[in-house]
């Protein structure tokens, strides 16, 4: 086995850091699912690194908001509550909407142009996606509206809330229909519009609408479905 690395020894932070970035994408990409326990030690043994750098790791995605410590069991994949997502939309329409508005004082219009034409396309059904794929563009889109304000907070913010949102959405994928799809296009379409225009008050109305929208469709799709039990699993 290779020289194992501790995170407060030379290129510790890097390691942990990689490692958390391993994680992550295991986590948004659904090769964990919400309520997975991740071992520590089976994945400091997988990566041939102590269990020091993969222990921050994890406590970071706790920061992060994609994983859950509970004491004497270990780390698990979060998992959401109705109350949970609740604050995490609210927090997201406020930001999404001011997101929108600058980027719609700071942009040209050829800014989303690219993403016009596939949202275009998925309303008049040249292009098609699954959910897992519709999702990931929708992500795309945000994200690019998010660097378009130009605002270091609120870039750093909606960054930590996007992953959040990913994770969230992941539940309800099983209940995404071809319709829903579209009729995200459609006000992904709307948005694009505004932000194009140049009109930053339609442009946060709009996305402020969209958000909620979708917040509500979450909370219907979900309803009645409680987060499963952490097993108890030694990690």
């Amino acid at each position: 086995m290779g020289t194992r690395e501790n995170a407060g020894e030379g290129g510790g932070t890097r390691k942990y850091e990689t490692i958390r970035q391993q994680l992550r994408a295991r986590i948004l990409s659904g090769s964990y699912e919400p309520g997975d326990p991740i071992p520590e030690r089976a994945i400091a043994e997988e990566l041939d690194v102590s269990r020091v750098p993969v222990r921050e790791a994890l406590r970071q995605l706790e920061r992060d908001g994609l994983v859950s410590i509970i004491a004497q069991r270990g780390a698990y994949v979060r998992q959401f509550s109705a109350e949970n997502m609740q604050s995490l939309y609210q927090a997201r329409e406020a930001l999404e909407g001011m997101a929108a508005r600058l980027t719609a004082e700071r942009v040209d219009e050829t800014y989303l142009a690219d993403f016009v034409v596939s949202f275009q396309g998925l309303v008049d059904g040249s292009i098609t996606m699954d959910p897992a794929e519709a999702s990931e563009l929708g992500n795309d889109f945000h994200n690019a509206i998010a660097k378009g304000s130009r605002n270091a907070t609120v870039i750093e913010l909606l960054s930590t809330i996007h992953d959040q949102v990913r994770l969230c959405r992941r539940l309800a994928y099983g209940h995404a229909s071809p319709a829903w799809a579209r009729k995200a296009a459609e006000e992904h379409l709307a948005i694009a519009a505004a932000i194009s225009n140049g009109d930053p008050d339609l442009a946060e109305r709009t996305m402020r609408a969209h958000v909620s929208t979708w917040a509500g469709f979450l909370r219907s799709r979900l309803a009645g479905d409680s987060p499963r039990p952490y097993p108890n699993t030694a990690s």
